[in-house]
């Protein structure tokens, strides 16, 4: 049997990860002093109201390395194997940990790969995981070679609402936000090389969804793989979003899906997100 374990940041559902036989090790939150595990003792929602809440904008820590440990321990007895797909590597100390832990168990059918993704291009690696552990033809090992070759096919970009917790993470000067702010610039962002870089901005959300539209047309989608739109807390950005591309896309098959915790962190409400698979050949 393989056995696949995927951090929180992936915003699987208990439901799903359920159904597929998806193990999730939850990633850490704290407010002040308080600590909540992902998915466990916070949801979206609850996270959300405390964030808008928070004077002090909470943190994020790494997958404890007991979940990692115990499964290593734990399959090195059955004989099962394990797949582990981790958070990126360039947002997260977690795959080092995860790597530096494997070294200290002597077996050999434990695999980590790191997404260099997170959120809903996470989910998708996940359920292409999935995909290939039930269809029986590989092993852990030409398992994880066959998504880190996939994983570069997984694109998103999204709009950020606020530039509030850009700034509160030190990711944007003072100055920034409030001239950022008085000129109602909404940023947009991708994930590029397992890495969140900002790739525009544009005054308005109505101007920030017509670039996000331009950003989203340069991809090659594979028509195979729903899209996945994301949001934060409200979903009216998003929803104008579907709407403006409704008007000049088929878009076939689509997924609506809350951003939750671990990233809601450092975009705050009101970010619109949509993830998608490309052509192969074409990332």
């Amino acid at each position: 049997m393989i056995r696949i374990v995927a951090d929180s940041s992936c915003d699987m559902s208990k439901e799903e990860a359920e159904k597929l036989n998806v193990e999730i090790a939850p990633i850490p939150i704290s407010f002040g002093n308080d600590t909540y595990m992902d998915g466990i003792d916070i949801d979206a929602d609850k996270f959300y109201n405390m964030l808008v809440n928070s004077k002090e904008l909470p943190t994020t820590a790494q997958v404890n390395p007991l979940e990692y440990i115990e499964r290593f321990e734990e399959v090195a007895k059955t004989g099962d194997s394990l797949l582990v797909i981790t958070i990126s590597s360039k947002l997260s100390g977690s795959y080092g940990n995860a790597c530096m832990f494997r070294k200290e168990v002597d077996y050999p059918d434990i695999e980590i790969v790191d997404s260099l993704n997170t959120i809903n291009m996470m989910k998708i690696l996940v359920r292409e995981a999935v995909k290939k552990r039930d269809e029986g033809k590989m092993n852990v090992h030409e398992i994880a070679e066959y998504l880190n070759n996939f994983k570069k096919r997984i694109k998103l970009v999204a709009v950020i609402d606020t530039l509030e917790y850009l700034h509160k993470g030190g990711r944007l000067s003072g100055t920034a936000k409030v001239v950022g702010t008085l000129l109602n610039i909404k940023p947009l962002i991708s994930v590029i090389d397992g890495e969140v870089r900002m790739i525009g901005k544009k005054p308005g959300v109505n101007k920030a969804l017509e670039q996000l539209m331009v950003e989203f047309d340069k991809f090659d989608r594979d028509p195979a793989y729903p899209l996945i739109f994301g949001y934060s807390m409200g979903q009216d950005t998003m929803n104008a979003f579907i709407n403006k591309l409704k008007a000049n896309h088929d878009l076939g098959d689509y997924e609506i899906s809350g951003i939750g915790p671990v990233v809601g962190v450092h975009i705050g409400p009101g970010a619109c997100a949509v993830t998608c698979v490309v052509k192969e050949g074409t990332e």
